[in-house]
């Protein structure tokens, strides 16, 4: 089933390989825009969807994240792109 081939290593594998992809183009879009804070605080965070919303369907994911607080939002003002702009354009 479906939920078997979600539930494989090489599927996992494949969407933590695609993330950490984004990680390196975001950390270079950051250090270019000069938001050398947030570029330093990226990361890789992969795990399982609850599947509340689709029946009890679980995914896997793995996605690019940053802890954020107000330090550095108040370090990162200056730069140039913001921080959402910086993950949209890693991502494509």
């Amino acid at each position: 089933t479906l939920e078997h081939v979600l539930e494989s290593e090489q599927v996992r594998a494949a969407l933590k390989t695609r993330a950490r992809i984004m990680l390196q183009h975001a950390q270079r879009i950051a250090a270019q825009a000069g938001a050398r804070e947030f570029e330093q605080r990226l990361k890789v965070e992969d795990g399982v969807r609850p599947g509340t919303k689709a029946g009890g369907f679980r995914r896997p994911y793995a996605r690019v994240t940053a802890d954020i607080d107000d330090d550095l939002k108040k370090t990162d003002a200056g730069s140039r792109l913001t921080r959402r702009q910086i993950l949209r354009r890693s991502a494509s």
